[in-house]
């Protein structure tokens, strides 16, 4: 079998295999497939983009440092697209495009004053020439004399901004900042780009504060970045964690090489299946599945512990004897494990059933190294001494029931009170943000780099549709039209849509005839030109292009083509049955103000965050009922092969260890979550592994005629594996609670004070019967 995985990894791990994305963390969607498009569109640009801030004294020095901070990115080629000097060629060509559909593409700002008052337009047109400025419209006169597409051009773009020799500079209270935008060259970065680009950021902001300046960066690519470095820590500090624990368990219980190389033996052929196999499966599998992963270390050894330690429990030990002892609790630990883990493959979150995957295969292959090679490699295994760590555990197993029983009257209600009070203080955080935890210090830039650049789009958005192009233009001019008065009450900053820039055919006709009748017809145009000098030749050809353009217009196709990439992505294009766009918003002070837009015609309000959240609630509440049905399965099975009564004394461990976990989190006020449920699901699998192998030993003892020393070891070295078991899945699990992402340290916590309580509770099984016996 490891053969064959072995020929299968040569194929598999050769590949880009690893995934860090956030979102690739959650669910495609719960909603309708166009909103699930919307979605990757509207996130599509901003998963690649990089804002760079280069800051000095003067805007000249910041200006300096971000040319040379663009050579240094360029060399990098991390990046598809820098851009620091503004694309004037670029602009230009959009401007000529455009240029010939100029009466039919008007600005709102033009619409209602042509509606309104005609010559206000005139006479605005004559103060903007005689100003300080006039010397630069006048440029654009002799070929727009109205200058009613300079207008609608510049409206383009409704962020006004400091250029700077063709540069953006922003200005603080303290200095100036240049602006450089990039663009990865994919969105999906391996691990190695993303630690180049951590890299990169360091570098770039030690040389530049090396020459005065200063440097700040935001953009989701490095949100990524630091949240693989973290994960990428973590794996070391759990997996080195454990592995140094469990080695020194190992050395310290055994005194030889060979338990511990056969442990790592199970260990390592588990975790290369696992990790084959499920990139096999899922073609990449995320980070984060690793992290989860090197906590299988844990678990995995515990079916060898199980193996070797019996062989303190009887003279002349064999390891087929062993294992014909211990097979029977070895087969109900696997699949009550493997039914742990079976409840993570209906979670709708990609990263779960990976971990699912991931941690069955592990365990499997695990569980068939132990029964099937441990009785050829551990011929003439035979301990000759008794660890110390056997005589505390026998000693603890044999005296700790004793005080629990003799006081279980007051112990009970204490525990009743301590649980009750627990789970009142239990309060469920379902908040999506909690998956990405990132330093204070880059959240604090990222808000800065906000204010004096308030050009990123938020999570929520607005999503429009139509049944034909002219539907939809209506539904979202109505959209516009809420979203002005939001907009003048403070309430949001910027809008950015598609029919703000692009007016539908009927529009573009309505446009051309309001120019007709309110200057070109009434000779309002004719007096104007006159006034200014022009010749009456100039004013004949402006009326011959009026006329000569009367039936053009631009359809939404061949405006995007002239578009930059926002607006573009801003279109979601027509299909049989709807048109769909998005609008973009920017700077949402009150967010209750925009949802309740939602109920006009052919708008849906998307956010992202609160749908996610929401969902996650919801699966909390699924999961919950299938918690309690994993609890009850494993209730009922046991009850058909052991009998009810001690079906239920064994199920009784993960129980009470379960609730405990429940009311630690209260009590400690730490995040509950869906994800703590599923690691009640493993604390089910450990917890009656645990008391399996105490009611297997007792069941061991009343097979005998009477009481000799055997069955005191039998109890002795079950209650050592027990002990060691918890003590290396506690390392395991215990170091994820150190993990700087808050729902990856919820989930140690969680599973830590399960396997400590199921610890505690497991030699109660068949404790009485043993002492009255």
């Amino acid at each position: 079998m490891m053969l064959v995985i072995g020929t299968l990894s040569s194929q598999t791990l050769t590949k880009d295999w690893l995934e860090t994305g956030f979102l690739a963390l959650l669910p495609a969607t719960e909603q309708q497939p166009d909103i699930a498009k919307a979605v990757k569109q509207h996130n599509e640009q901003r998963d690649r983009k990089v804002i760079w801030l280069t800051g000095a004294a003067t805007s000249e020095a910041a200006i300096n440092h971000a040319k040379q901070l663009k050579q240094q990115l360029q060399q990098s080629h991390l990046f598809k697209t820098l851009l620091l000097e503004l694309p004037q060629q670029q602009v230009l060509q959009r401007y000529q495009q455009l240029f010939p559909y100029r009466y039919q593409l008007l600005d709102a700002q033009t619409q209602a004053t042509l509606q309104n008052n005609p010559k206000d337009l005139l006479s605005r047109n004559l103060e903007t020439l005689y100003s300080p400025m006039g010397q630069m419209t006048a440029a654009d006169l002799e070929h727009d004399p109205l200058l009613i597409f300079s207008r609608y051009f510049h409206a383009q773009n409704p962020i006004h901004l400091t250029v700077e020799h063709g540069i953006v500079v922003l200005k603080d209270t303290s200095q100036y900042w240049a602006l450089l935008l990039t663009d990865l060259e994919d969105s999906h970065l391996q691990l190695d780009k993303l630690e180049s680009l951590l890299v990169l950021v360091n570098n770039a902001k030690a040389k530049m504060q090396e020459s005065g300046g200063d440097l700040m960066v935001t953009g989701m690519p490095l949100f990524t970045a630091h949240g693989a470095d973290s994960a990428k820590q973590e794996i070391s500090t759990v997996g080195v964690g454990s592995s140094v624990g469990i080695i020194i368990l190992m050395l310290l219980t055994f005194r030889s090489l060979r338990p511990l190389i056969l442990s790592f033996l199970a260990i390592s052929c588990g975790l290369f299946a696992a990790l084959v196999v499920s990139v096999l499966v899922f073609g990449k599998i995320h980070i984060i599945t690793l992290v989860f992963g090197a906590s299988l270390i844990g678990v995995a050894d515990d079916y060898a512990l199980h193996f070797m330690c019996d062989s303190f429990g009887a003279k002349n030990w064999q390891p087929r004897h062993g294992l014909r002892y211990i097979f029977p609790g070895l087969l109900i630990g696997l699949l009550t494990n493997l039914l742990s883990y079976s409840g993570l493959v209906l979670s709708p979150f990609p990263g779960l059933r990976q971990v699912a995957l991931f941690s069955a295969v592990g365990l499997l292959v695990a569980w068939l190294t132990v029964v099937l090679l441990f009785p050829l490699l551990l011929t003439r295994f035979t301990p000759e001494h008794q660890p110390v760590i056997l005589k505390l555990a026998n000693y603890w197993q044999q005296h700790w029931p004793v005080w629990l029983l003799k006081n279980r009257h007051w112990l009970v209600s204490l525990l009743v009170i301590f649980i009750l009070g627990g789970l009142w203080h239990l309060t469920p955080r379902d908040d999506v943000r909690l998956l990405q935890s990132a330093p204070a210090q880059l959240i604090k830039m990222a808000d800065k780099i906000k204010q004096l650049l308030p050009v990123s789009p938020e999570n929520q958005f607005f999503l429009v549709s139509g049944s034909n192009l002219d539907e939809w233009h209506r539904n979202e001019q109505q959209l516009l039209k809420a979203l002005k008065t939001v907009t003048a009450q403070n309430k949001l900053s910027i809008y950015q849509s598609l029919s703000d820039y692009w007016p539908d055919e009927n529009t573009q006709k309505s446009n051309y005839q309001l120019l007709d009748g309110s200057l070109y017809q009434s000779g309002l145009l004719k007096q104007y030109m006159s006034d200014l000098g022009f010749s009456d030749k100039a004013i004949k050809n402006e009326l011959n292009q009026f006329t000569d353009a009367r039936n053009k217009t631009i359809s939404i196709s061949d405006w995007l083509a002239t578009a930059d990439e926002s607006k573009q992505n801003l279109w979601l294009g027509c299909d049989s049955s709807q048109c769909r766009s998005i609008v973009s918003l920017i700077g949402i002070s009150d967010l209750s103000a925009l949802s309740s837009l939602q109920n006009l015609s052919g708008i849906a309000w998307v956010d992202q965050v609160e749908q996610l959240s929401s969902m996650f609630a919801r699966y909390r509440i699924r999961v919950s009922l299938l918690l309690t049905a994993a609890y009850l399965l494993v209730f009922v099975g046991l009850g058909f092969k052991l009998g009810w009564k001690n079906a239920l004394a064994i199920t009784s461990i993960p129980v009470v260890a379960a609730l405990v976990s429940l009311a630690m989190m209260g009590w400690c006020n730490q995040l509950f979550s869906l994800f703590n449920l599923f690691a009640l699901i493993l604390v089910l699998g450990i917890g009656v592994d645990d008391a399996i192998f105490f009611f297997m030993a007792e069941a061991s003892r009343k097979k005998q005629a009477s009481p000799d020393s055997d069955n005191e070891d039998k109890r002795a070295s079950t209650s050592l594996a027990v002990t060691l078991s918890a003590l290396t899945t506690l390392l395991a699990f215990g170091l994820l609670a150190i993990s700087s992402t808050e729902i990856v340290h919820a989930f140690g916590f969680t599973v830590a004070t399960g396997i400590f309580t199921a610890l505690l509770l497991s030699p109660l099984v068949g404790f009485r019967k043993a002492v009255v016996g």
